[in-house]
């Protein structure tokens, strides 16, 4: 490598030292931008402090735009919805009619199939809010994007109640002989689900159509009091995961630059120098001895954990914490003081905010199924949390020798506990029953002897052999 080669490499490494230090300059001063943006007393047309509809359909796109690019937002997204729905939700034993209504093929698409709701509740964790418009007449549902909802109507005694709610969209017209499309501007005003007038509908409002025909369904997370609109589950998460992105990134660049040189040689003249240049840049084999002159020092760049990339995970925390998860599930790393018992104890609380979140769905659900005309609004979703098959074959024992359960109760919990083929329609014999024999055994395990006292069980190990042979 010779002088001007070398010198080139050093100005290209300054200045990307100098566009490293622009680009944290940056980041931190749109995470404060970002932070103060919409926080500030704004002063909406409803005469609320806080975001205006415009500002949160503005932060939704590009709340949605990056969640699609972002890694650790995507997978916050996917982590909260799986935990919601990831077991699935029934609805009871409903009539004929309401089940009709259930499996219809529109229905399923808009809401009550998997993908459904998995698409829902990312409306959530992207807009703050989910709305269906709904057909009074044919009972079917229709998924209204964010975008299209431009206003809303409340009560005058009551800023948080929405009576009315605009729809604007672009109605698309297709003339099929000559595949020319047209687009006309549509502004409609549909009433909501929770609003029962005394009276009729309003027929218009700001001189625009009111449909009563059609049924408006709204969800709204993350509010506060006074508040219309809710806030998307991402938004206190967006400028950190920006922030630990952009760390990530520029971690590697700065790892890649000093990847540029493996060795420092110093010289007192310029002479030297040309001539140990020369020296060293000769091929040699692996293990070759670099020979310098008086005056010079040849020496390896440190390398080894120059850039630690795990300091940025307080970074990753914030996302996590603002996302209400787990930052070792969050990063699929547990990192260098994690283990599985800090895991679990993070775990308990992003449990109870999903199941929280599950609430704020079964109202949702039962708002649809009274509308629908069910008779029973019943919404029942399994546990979040699965327990290990271990634990759970002995729960299960447990319970049939309480009586607690019928025998086909527990064995249909088993096989499916054990994804057990079924070869048979009913139990086996109770005289096959393993543990009914003389021995009085039981399936579920007991305690065995610990510590100086010992099990306070009756199964403990000494007394183990005094039960199986009694002395008279």
């Amino acid at each position: 490598m010779d002088k001007n080669d070398f010198l080139k490499q050093f100005e290209a490494m300054t200045a990307e030292n100098e566009l490293l230090r622009e680009s944290y300059a940056s980041m931190a001063q749109a995470i404060i931008q970002f932070d103060d943006d919409g926080w500030n007393p704004l002063g909406t047309h409803f005469g609320q402090s806080g975001f205006t509809l415009t500002e949160l359909r503005v932060a939704a796109s590009k709340i949605r735009e990056v969640t699609e690019g972002n890694p650790i937002l995507k997978r916050g997204s996917a982590m909260r919805t799986s935990y919601i729905f990831g077991r699935g939700v029934s609805f009871g034993d409903q009539p004929p009619r309401i089940k009709r209504l259930i499996e219809n093929p529109q229905n399923q698409d808009v809401l009550f199939s998997s993908e459904a709701q998995m698409i829902n509740e990312r409306s959530h964790f992207t807009d703050g809010q989910f709305f269906i418009l709904a057909d009074n007449q044919t009972k079917e549902l229709q998924r209204i994007p964010f975008d299209e909802i431009t206003g809303a109507v409340t009560d005058p005694d009551d800023g948080e109640r929405i009576r009315y709610i605009r729809r604007t969209w672009n109605q698309t017209d297709m003339d099929f002989p000559t595949n020319q499309q047209s687009l006309i501007a549509k502004d409609v005003w549909y009433p909501v689900d929770t609003y029962q007038p005394r009276g009729r509908f309003a027929r218009t409002i700001q001189n625009q159509p009111v449909d009563p025909s059609k049924t408006m369904f709204y969800s709204r997370v993350n509010r506060r009091a006074g508040r219309i609109w809710g806030v998307p589950d991402a938004l206190p998460a967006l400028p950190w995961a920006h922030a630990y992105n952009e760390y990530l990134k520029d971690g590697s660049r700065l790892l890649k630059s000093l990847a540029m040189f493996a060795w420092q040689l110093r010289t007192k003249t310029k002479a030297g120098a040309t001539a140990a240049a020369a020296s060293v840049a000769t091929p040699s084999t692996a293990g070759s001895t670099a020979v310098t002159g008086d005056g010079m020092e040849l020496s390896s760049l440190p390398r080894s954990n120059s850039v630690d990339l795990e300091t940025g995970r307080p970074l990753a925390a914030m996302v996590a914490s603002a996302l209400e998860v787990s930052v070792i599930t969050l990063l699929s790393n547990p990192g260098s003081g994690g283990s599985y018992g800090t895991a679990a104890t993070l775990d308990i609380p992003t449990l109870k905010s999903m199941e929280s979140r599950q609430a704020v769905w079964t109202q949702f659900y039962q708002r649809v199924l009274r509308w629908m005309g069910a008779p029973t609004q019943d919404v029942a979703w399994p546990k979040i949390e699965v327990e290990p098959s271990q634990r759970l074959m002995q729960a299960l024992a447990l319970a049939r020798e309480t009586n607690a359960i019928w025998d086909d109760e527990y064995r249909a919990a088993v096989i499916e506990t054990l994804d057990v083929p079924k070869m048979h329609d009913t139990a086996p014999p109770r005289d096959d029953d393993p543990y009914t024999g003389d021995d009085d055994g039981s399936p579920i395990p007991a305690q065995g002897q610990s510590g100086a006292v010992g099990s306070m069980q009756d199964q403990a190990n000494d007394l183990r052999d005094a039960d199986n042979d009694p002395i008279a």
